[in-house]
């Protein structure tokens, strides 16, 4: 989560949710512009950040 918390967005802004769920990750992106390219930006610093930890997405 720190690698995600300090992921670089276009406008500075952390429009996002996560949620564990025993192994399960659930990612969510909320509202505003350029938020699903910051979202992408987000889930590729989460998935570095966490790497080994034995999770997946939820699909």
């Amino acid at each position: 989560m720190e690698a995600a918390l300090l992921a670089p967005t276009s406008l500075n802004q952390q429009k996002f949710f996560f949620n564990l769920e025993g192994n399960t990750v659930i990612a969510k992106a909320g509202l505003g512009f350029y938020t699903k390219l910051d979202f992408e930006i987000v889930k590729a610093h989460f998935k570095i950040g966490a790497q080994g930890a034995g999770w997946q997405w939820k699909k």
